[in-house]
């Protein structure tokens, strides 16, 4: 957490939903969204009047509530352009920016003796009722993570993709509900046998690989394995594939111009896109909003 009052949505790169049943993921800070603390709109954030109550509650000692209420109803906000609804780690943002803004020394001792994971969890409780820590992890190491399906996590550095390679995100332009769609997919998982089989061989496995190619910067072997999660997430995963984006992701499957999958829960908010001629993406896609990433 280096970059002041400024935090970073997250996007999960590739794992999702697998990494609940055995595969790794891989997740970094983005930094075209993010959050900010502001003055000038006094009374108007109850919400974050709620998490201090919260606070005082589960965290006790941990925070400056007092001062943190007193701020809000001075006219504090929270500015943020993180879409709700999008996956992109909205509530994560939120909680790295109240700790670096009021937590206590006994606030950063308890961080340092859980560790960022687990303490933001039990924060982002708040919002969720549940909650891995992940999100806020990634605001507040600022960096790149891969997560294992135990439960730890590694930072890394994502070599550049270059010469036209991109991973981009393709706004759906619709909010969804990540539990419902995770429910979805971890009953059919664990109920029917073909549907695990086909996800262990076409999109764990893939996914997996995935993740070792782009650390290698190997581009060609990356592009192999997110065809293969993208082919099989259009074809076995209906709910999670918005009807108004098929067009679009079944187009790029078959030029191999592009490609799309899911990103985060799916059903909404963003796809996640791969492709090796950017310029040739964004006429193609002219339609859609498109957001590079830097990777």
């Amino acid at each position: 957490m280096t970059t002041p009052n400024k935090y970073p949505a997250k996007v999960l790169l590739l794992g999702e939903h697998t990494i609940l049943r055995g595969s790794r993921a891989l997740a970094m800070p983005l930094w075209t969204h993010y959050s900010s603390w502001e003055w000038g709109r006094p009374g108007e954030a109850t919400d974050l009047l709620a998490l201090a109550d919260y606070l005082d509650r589960d965290l006790p000692a941990q925070f400056a509530t007092d001062r943190f209420r007193a701020d809000l109803r001075a006219g504090l906000f929270l500015s943020s352009s993180i879409p709700v609804g999008y996956g992109l780690g909205s509530s994560g943002a939120v909680c790295v920016a109240v700790f670096a803004r009021y937590a206590t020394p006994a606030g950063h001792q308890q961080l340092d003796v859980l560790g960022p994971k687990a303490f933001f969890a039990t924060m982002e409780s708040y919002f969720h009722g549940a909650s891995s820590g992940t999100d806020p992890l990634i605001c507040y190491l600022e960096q790149s993570v891969q997560l294992f399906p135990t439960g730890t996590y590694a930072p890394v550095t994502l070599p550049p993709l270059v010469a036209g390679w991109q991973f981009f995100l393709l706004d759906t332009g619709q909010t969804r509900q990540t539990g419902p769609l995770v429910d979805y997919f971890l009953q059919r998982y664990d109920a029917e046998a073909d549907f695990r089989a086909a996800v262990q061989a076409a999109w764990l496995q893939p996914s997996d690989a995935a993740i070792d190619a782009l650390l290698a910067g190997d581009r060609a072997l990356l592009a192999v394995n997110f065809r293969k999660i993208s082919q099989f997430q259009l074809a076995a995963l209906p709910p999670m594939v918005v009807p108004q984006v098929r067009p679009a992701w079944a187009a790029g499957l078959a030029t191999g111009n592009y490609l799309l999958k899911i990103c985060g829960a799916g059903g909404g908010g963003y796809c996640l896109g791969l492709t090796d001629n950017w310029a040739r993406t964004k006429t193609q896609l002219a339609d859609w909003k498109l957001v590079p990433l830097a990777v």
